[in-house]
């Protein structure tokens, strides 16, 4: 197949420098304005004032949240049928849990696929059953418990920077240090929960939001993305990404294979997450393409490069709608409008009771993220 995703990126509303900027922060989210400049070939104050229409806007934006290939929280992947004519309230409602890090509104057997956070199985489902499933105009949810995320979002990039400006972006390799055992402390859920709603906040006011010293955020705030707790990333709006189509495929892969399907998958410039569940299907990817017809194609490409591994598409869903993004509320154009990222600092409970669509449901419950 020749496939179309092989090449650079290209946005309608993003020039060169855009482009160059969202890829040098998807390196380095949190790059100083003195190297990032220079690397582009521009003034510092010209790429600070770049970065600042993009975030303003909600075209792209950095945020931080816990890894869930090293935290110790549960994910899952929702599926959730609803009735039609309340689909649009209860996703706006979902959106505003921290519970909650993704939602699509998707065509096929559910109208909406979330990616669900809490501390534990039990919590997983007290959130399911005593908060999702209690939004009037929800039918049925189904639940795949996520096992492990070979591929995440953040190490996907834009390429639209040479070989040489991507060397010069590229921190020296230190050590990563051992994650740390046990629960994340108060002060890490603090910091995460900050950068989730801007993840370049200077070491200043991250100390002031999170009650602390800066030298002791610094430190801390190094160890956790060394240690892999800690995940930055730089997002781009998807339409401006030059991969407006999204499409999740939903497929089975023979146990003794899932290794080394995983790690040819990894090699798709497609590819956007990559997870293994426990459930009907094994796998779960969520795929980024330049047209419809990619839907199809890169299926076909799937089935003939990874034959020998007995990969089987059990279904495919075109995302009509992005609703949330990693903790990011979306608007229909699909740019960032508002950050509602994971929080599990507390000893959060279940939601004592369901929002009806159209109720004000940006408070959680008390005791909650």
């Amino acid at each position: 197949m020749q496939r179309s995703a092989a090449g650079a990126a290209s946005g309608g509303d993003l020039d060169e420098l855009d482009r160059a900027l969202v890829h040098a922060l998807q390196i380095r989210p949190r790059a100083p304005w003195s190297l990032i400049g220079p690397v582009l070939g521009v003034d510092p104050v010209t790429a600070a004032r770049r970065w600042k229409r993009l975030s303003a806007e909600g075209i792209a934006w950095v945020d931080g949240y816990l890894s869930p290939a090293y935290d110790h929280a549960v994910h899952a992947h929702v599926e959730i049928v609803t009735d039609g004519a309340l689909l649009a309230g209860i996703a706006t409602v979902l959106a505003d849990d921290p519970e909650v890090l993704s939602l699509k509104q998707t065509s096929g057997s559910r109208d909406l696929l979330a990616i669900v956070v809490a501390r534990d199985l039990g919590r997983l489902v007290d959130y399911v059953t005593e908060r999702v499933c209690r939004v009037p105009g929800v039918r049925t949810t189904r639940i795949h418990v996520i096992t492990m995320a070979p591929f995440e979002g953040n190490k996907w990039r834009l390429r639209a920077l040479t070989p040489a400006q991507r060397a010069r972006l590229t921190e020296p390799e230190r050590e990563r240090t051992a994650a740390p055992v046990g629960q994340l402390s108060p002060l890490d859920h603090r910091i995460a929960v900050a950068l989730g709603r801007d993840g370049r906040l200077p070491l200043n006011e991250l100390a002031a939001h999170t009650g602390t010293s800066v030298a002791t955020v610094r430190r801390r705030l190094r160890t956790l993305v060394d240690s892999g707790r800690l995940s930055m990333r730089c997002t781009v709006a998807r339409p401006l990404s030059g991969y407006p189509v999204s499409a999740v495929y939903f497929a089975s892969v023979p146990a003794e294979h899932l290794d080394a399907a995983t790690r040819a998958l990894r090699t798709l410039p497609e590819l956007r997450l990559c997870t293994v569940t426990a459930g009907p299907h094994n796998l779960i990817l969520d795929m980024w393409l330049r047209a419809l017809p990619d839907v199809h194609a890169l299926e076909v490409h799937l089935a003939r490069e990874l034959s020998g591994l007995s990969l089987r598409v059990n279904e495919r869903a075109v995302v009509l709608r992005t609703v949330k993004h990693v903790g990011r509320v979306l608007d229909r154009r699909g740019f960032g409008v508002k950050a509602v990222p994971m929080d599990l600092g507390q000893d959060a409970g279940p939601h004592a009771s369901a929002t009806a669509p159209g109720e004000d449901a940006s408070a959680p419950v008390p005791g909650a993220e």
